[in-house]
């Protein structure tokens, strides 16, 4: 087993880290729900190195999007796994359903996917400035 640096959480990604968040897998994102008990939810997403930013589109009535409208300042965390090697990136999530921000999450998405995202009414993205990360074996 490797410990990567990125272990003791940092916002910095090694090569493979930074590669590993390219494969097209599927994450789990955690949010707090109101009684501060946590919310998993299988979600495809996005990462935006530059920017530090971790994209996931969804719809306006779901309960991940309840959770961060309810408590914005909120800690929540992605963790994308395959095998026993993993990446979780931390951070606080805010919830967008301007067109240009859409819009960009739907860009993003299909680049990483390779087809469009389904488009339900309501649709929103939420956001994810991420300022910790975590990883191993990657």
């Amino acid at each position: 087993m490797t410990l990567s640096p990125q272990r003791a959480g940092t916002t910095a990604l090694s090569p493979s880290a930074g590669k590993f968040l390219q494969a097209p897998f599927t994450a789990v994102l955690t949010t707090l729900r109101p009684d501060g008990s946590p919310h998993l939810t299988p979600v495809r997403f996005t990462w935006d190195a530059q920017a530090h930013l971790a994209r996931v589109l969804t719809v306006n009535t779901t309960r991940k999007v309840k959770n961060v409208l309810a408590a914005p300042q909120a800690r929540v965390a992605l963790c994308q796994v395959d095998g026993f090697s993993w990446v979780v990136l931390e951070g606080t999530a805010r919830v967008f359903e301007s067109p240009e921000r859409v819009a960009e999450g739907v860009r993003r998405y299909t680049e990483r996917y390779f087809s469009g995202p389904p488009n339900p009414p309501g649709r929103v993205v939420v956001e994810i400035t991420v300022d910790r990360v975590l990883s191993l074996n990657c």
